[in-house]
């Protein structure tokens, strides 16, 4: 009887989650993920929607789901088992958050007679991840009463439905006793009650601006994209706008490199706006919202966050998408500033050095190729030199910024897109997750890894420690002295070595099926000084 009701509220759970819009799994086993496993398995013969994949590192399970949702921008279920396998979802649980993306953490848990009780793998998992995960729900999953049975179907639609909604995770924490084996082939009809969810649309009056000096900046986007209204939008209305790697927008018609045009003293009076309209997180370049808070131009923020501005500098918030603001929007601006401002596009970018690897990825990339870029230097100097000529499909964990999992969550990405992608990493970052490389094998998983070695923490050596000679090697250059030939071997990949960022073009354009391992090496200290000629720095500051 007990494996009766184990089996049948599992499918509820699992049946619950489908009609939810959960189609991915991520599964780390372990002896107490028994029943949901198994019937996960079963699941996905059943259901050619459902994919299952399996990761025995918790860690990098959690960025790996984190990826998929990241780039579906639906909700994708972790699984593991109790003990401290649970607590390794916690940095991917932590960037879902604070990047408002509906992870999904089903946490399998010792029963309540064996809690604070010495039993071994067990810890407190009620809420393991605390603020971070502002959905819980608890299931006993054993209980045969038809109310819980309905329970975990109203319940399991009404909090993942929550998740989506506001782009927060949530954990499910299922107690489980022994014997854990559920019935496989069972025959009983499981049939889901729906739980539907009505969008209220909110109608604003149309906003009219009388300012003719307008400049939207874009955003990290989360969200839908908005690309074509966006440029729509700017062609018809003579609005320039600055695109954020991360916006999902950037093309040939959007400013880029920002920060680089900041630091090097471009944007002088004449091109000082009377407004900015700002859609989506925080930009990578923090120059920008300073420049705005230092000129004291007011800017109106339009997100389904708007109001998130740790510069403090937003005078109104729009809590809308940008697409639904931009047909509420009426204005006429300067042709003159906006021919002004597209011209920044035509100054030379003197990439050299680690960042020739951006722009030599920026001439040679297929259209639409996805492509995942690691923390510290690599975003920067995408955003720098980046222009979105072929793919605005640019992705980061840029949530808490972290370098751990990059690698997993790229790889996540990369069983969603349509066509090979490309990781874009340090060595350092790719170090903190070898393990999630595992995934990349297992599952041959079409993409280039390029590694710019430089031997250590490169973006250290652009700020103030760096003068402190006699410790910051060992405290934060940390040189690895990794030999990435090793690791790729280790992981059964192709390995090419390159002497430069030009080479590439030619190496990419010999494909092979499965993952592969490309390093350039460059020199950190050398580094410093190519960025100072990014725009003839020297002559402008």
């Amino acid at each position: 009887m007990v494996n009766d009701t184990l089996t049948i509220n599992t499918k509820h759970l699992l049946y619950a989650l489908y009609a939810s819009g959960v189609k991915h799994f991520v599964v780390s086993p372990g002896s107490r993920t028994t029943p949901i496993a198994l019937m996960l398995a079963e699941y996905e013969r059943q259901n050619s929607e459902i994919v299952v994949y399996i990761d025995v590192d918790e860690r990098s399970a959690g960025f790996f789901a984190l990826g998929i949702a990241k780039t579906r921008q639906e909700p994708v279920v972790v699984l593991g088992t109790s003990g401290t396998a649970i607590t390794e979802y916690m940095p991917a649980v932590a960037e879902a958050k604070v990047s408002h993306i509906p992870l999904i953490v089903l946490s399998t848990d010792r029963p309540a007679e064996l809690q604070d009780n010495g039993a071994p793998q067990t810890l407190p998992q009620h809420r393991l991840f605390g603020e971070l995960t502002p959905y819980f729900v608890s299931f006993t999953l054993q209980d045969e009463h038809e109310d819980n049975t309905a329970y975990i179907d109203y319940m399991t639609q009404k909090l993942v439905h929550s998740a989506m909604d506001t782009g927060q995770p949530l954990q499910i924490n299922l107690p489980l006793r022994k014997p854990l084996m559920p019935k496989l082939h069972d025959n009983h009809d499981v049939s889901i009650t729906p739980l539907t969810f009505e969008k209220t649309h909110i109608h604003i009056l149309p906003i009219v601006i009388k300012q003719t000096h307008v400049v939207i900046l874009a955003g990290p986007n989360e969200a839908a994209d908005y690309k074509d209204e966006l440029l729509q939008f700017s062609r018809d209305h003579q609005v320039p706008v600055i695109a954020d790697i991360l916006s999902r927008a950037r093309t040939t018609d959007t400013i880029f490199g920002v920060d680089s045009l900041i630091k090097a003293n471009y944007l002088t009076d004449e091109y000082r706006p009377d407004l900015v309209i700002r859609f989506g997180g925080t930009p990578v370049s923090a120059r920008v919202l300073q420049w705005l808070q230092r000129e004291n131009i007011p800017v109106w923020h339009v997100d389904g966050h708007a109001g998130n501005d740790h510069s403090r500098h937003v005078t109104r918030a729009f809590q809308m998408t940008p697409t639904a603001f931009l047909t509420q929007l009426t204005l006429t601006n300067d042709m003159t500033f906006y021919q002004r401002w597209q011209q920044l596009n035509d100054i030379p970018r003197h990439a050299v050095g680690e960042a020739s690897v951006s722009c030599m990825l920026n001439r040679i990339l297929p259209e639409n190729t996805a492509v995942f870029v690691a923390n510290s230097m690599a975003i920067r100097d995408m955003d720098d030199v980046f222009s979105g000529r072929t793919t605005q499909k640019i992705y980061a964990n840029r949530g808490v910024n972290g370098i751990d999992g990059v690698v997993s969550t790229a790889l996540g990405m990369s069983t969603v897109s349509s066509q090979r992608s490309i990781l874009l990493t340090g060595d350092l970052t790719l170090f903190h997750d070898m393990n999630g490389l595992m995934m990349a094998k297992k599952y041959q998983l079409n993409i280039d890894i390029i590694v710019i070695n430089n031997n250590g923490g490169s973006i250290f050596s652009f700020l103030p420690q760096s003068q402190a000679d006699e410790y910051f090697e060992d405290m934060f250059g940390t040189p690895l002295d990794l030999d990435m030939s090793k690791v790729a071997y280790l992981y059964d990949m192709p390995y090419i070595q390159l002497k430069g960022a030009a080479a590439l073009g030619e190496c990419l354009s010999h494909q092979v099926n499965g993952p592969r391992l490309i390093e350039i090496n460059f020199d950190r200290q050398e580094n410093v000084a190519n960025h100072r000629e990014l725009l003839e720095l020297n002559q402008h500051e």
